[in-house]
């Protein structure tokens, strides 16, 4: 009942052409209300990095993509995706794991920006979710015991705090375009400034 309540709330955004952004679970649910569908991913949980996302043709030339690389890494927690796009959607980034990465939805009256990975989050946060998720980690084999799991989230605090650590970047294979709050964030930047404020000048 509540994610239906959640996929109303996405349609009357659409309805009323409030401007929207979304990631992972906010993509999905926007993805459904216009038409689409989510489903299991049958390769298993997202986590921690999605790995050599990369832009699509139409990505390149889109406003939410603006300032960002053309093959990045970005903080991910999932397992569902979106398997079928709705009319009016665009495929702006995507990788081997996960098809669609980043989306651009235009329905009704309005435009849903978003992003099945997680730019708001950053290292130290994420850290706090890979504790959070030890059970399911351990069971779905990403560490073979807790003891690997408690190792690798000490590495990932250790660098949030000395983000300029060579040693530890090239332990975790984590470099600027997650490290540096303009490039993971600027998918967010990009629809405030595109979306939200020529709305607020009217």
């Amino acid at each position: 009942e509540r994610v239906l309540r959640q996929i109303e709330y996405a349609k009357k955004a659409f309805e009323t052409g409030t401007p929207s952004f979304g990631s992972c679970w906010g993509m999905q649910m926007a993805a459904v209300a216009a038409g689409g569908m989510v489903e299991a991913n049958p390769k298993g949980r997202e986590m921690g990095l999605a790995r050599k996302i990369h832009l699509t043709e139409e990505g390149r030339s889109h406003a939410l993509m603006r300032g960002k690389p053309f093959v990045y890494s970005a903080f991910i927690s999932h397992v569902d995706q979106v398997t079928k796009l709705p009319a009016g959607a665009t495929v702006l980034a995507s990788n081997d794991f996960t098809h669609i990465q980043a989306l651009a939805i235009r329905h009704k009256k309005g435009e849903f920006w978003a992003t099945q990975y997680h730019c708001e989050y950053d290292l130290a946060e994420v850290a706090r979710l890979v504790v959070a998720r030890t059970p399911k980690l351990l069971r779905e084999g990403f560490f073979r015991e807790e003891s690997e799991l408690k190792a690798h989230v000490q590495k990932m605090e250790a660098l949030a705090a000395e983000p300029n650590r060579k040693d530890l970047r090239w332990q975790l294979d984590i470099d600027d375009d997650v490290l540096s709050d303009s490039l993971r964030q600027c998918e967010f930047a990009n629809w405030i400034e595109h979306c939200l404020k020529p709305r607020l000048s009217r």
